[in-house]
């Protein structure tokens, strides 16, 4: 029981600086990814959705 707790015990606290090195390293990464995004085409993500082809019939029965 015991050594149950303190093997939990030690992942949370594994967990915790691993996440504060994640977020530290996220700090350092942030002008480099603002720059990536920047030099991507805007025509990527302004392209709306696929809606599919229409089956003949099923658009007019679905709005009535």
């Amino acid at each position: 029981m015991a050594s149950t707790v303190v093997a939990v015990g030690l992942t949370i606290a594994a967990a915790g600086f691993a996440g504060r090195y994640a977020l530290q390293a996220m700090k350092h990464m942030e002008p480099q990814v603002k720059q990536v995004f920047q030099s991507l085409p805007k025509s990527a993500f302004s392209g709306g959705y696929y809606r599919g082809k229409a089956v003949q019939g099923t658009e007019d029965s679905l709005v009535t």
